[in-house]
């Protein structure tokens, strides 16, 4: 076991393990940088202000692995005292917004494993008020309505 910021030394000794590819693991982490729990699902990518994420990637050697990241930034502004908000026991609503993103992440990574990744970012990384999702439920509702 590792702290946070040093997530990549348990990636490492993992890989030596095991012996996998780097495509065939998934990393779950929380993200100030997306709304309190929402999930996205990416094929690859950088760490952005997340050191845990550049420790995996610095030790993986790559950025070139699927990461699943849970949104934890609450309303308002992002905090200046990052470390103290994360830290910060979530309660009432925040804390249920949470529950239901880390179900999500869940079923997300479930479906990563039983299906494949393109599949599962199609239906997770859809935005709740999207346009295009909007048509696209409009579309369906109404072929059931036709059947």
């Amino acid at each position: 076991m590792t702290y946070m910021n040093e997530s990549g030394v348990a990636v490492h000794k993992l890989r030596r393990m095991f012996d996998f590819e780097l495509a065939r693991m998934l990393v779950i982490y929380d993200d100030i940088d997306l709304p309190l729990g929402s999930v996205r699902l990416r094929e690859r990518g950088s760490a952005g202000t997340h050191k845990g994420m550049r420790s995996v990637i610095q030790h993986a050697g790559s950025p070139e692995f699927p990461r699943l990241r849970i949104g934890i930034q609450g309303a308002g502004p992002k905090p200046a005292d990052i470390i103290h908000y994360v830290l910060t026991p979530l309660r009432g609503k925040p804390l249920r917004l949470l529950q239901e993103g880390v179900a999500r992440a869940a079923d997300a990574a479930q479906s990563v494993i039983e299906s494949d990744i393109h599949s599962t970012m199609n239906i997770f990384n859809r935005r709740k008020n999207s346009l295009l999702l909007q048509e696209e439920e409009a579309k369906t509702s109404t072929r059931r309505k036709n059947d």
